[in-house]
C-alpha cells in the first residue's frame, strides 16, 4: 500500500512540476529589445522594466515551488489534507503583489518614452509571452493607440 501511495505521490509531483514549468513563462526580453529597436534614451528605463518583471516572475516561480513542496509532503502522509496546500497561498501571492506593482510602474514609465508603434510591440510581446492574465498588470497602464479624428463632413455654418 505504501509503495502505491509513493508511486501516486511521485506521479502527481511530476505532473505538478510539468504544469509549473509551463505556467511560469520566461519571456525572451532580448528578442523584445531587438524588435523595439530601443533608442539610447530608452535603454535605462527598458532595463528597469525588464528587471522588475523578472523579479516578479521569479517570486511567482518560488511560490509555485513552495506549493509543490507542500504537495509532496502532504502526499507522503497516510491521510493527506489537501486544504493545507492552500493555507497561506493567498498570503504568498499578496506578498508578491508589490513586485508586480513595481514592474507595472516601470513599464508605465517606459511607455511614456516609447512611440505608439513600440507600445503596440510591447503589448503584443507581453500578451504572447505571459498571456492575457499575466500581461494585464504590465499593460493596463499602456497608452491606448492614438487615433486621428477625422474632420466633420460637410460645412459648419
Amino acid at each position: 500500500m505504501k509503495a502505491a501511495r509513493l508511486l501516486v505521490a511521485l506521479f502527481l509531483l511530476g505532473l505538478s512540476l510539468a504544469a509549473t514549468a509551463q505556467t511560469i513563462p520566461s519571456p525572451r526580453f532580448d528578442e523584445l529589445e531587438r524588435r523595439l529597436q530601443i533608442r539610447p534614451e530608452q535603454k535605462d528605463q527598458y532595463e528597469m522594466a525588464v528587471g522588475a518583471t523578472k523579479r516578479a516572475l521569479l517570486a511567482v516561480g518560488l511560490t509555485f515551488m513552495e506549493m509543490k513542496q507542500r504537495l509532496a509532503a502532504e502526499l507522503m502522509k497516510p491521510s493527506p489534507d489537501f486544504s493545507v496546500l492552500f493555507d497561506g497561498a493567498d498570503r504568498a501571492f499578496d506578498q508578491n503583489r508589490p513586485l508586480f506593482e513595481e514592474a507595472a510602474g516601470e513599464w508605465k514609465k517606459l511607455f511614456a518614452l516609447l512611440d505608439d508603434k513600440q507600445v503596440e510591440v510591447v503589448k503584443q510581446f507581453l500578451l504572447d509571452n505571459l498571456g492575457q492574465i499575466g500581461a494585464a498588470p504590465f499593460i493596463e497602464e499602456a497608452p491606448r493607440k492614438r487615433h486621428q479624428s477625422s474632420p466633420p463632413k460637410g460645412e459648419w455654418i
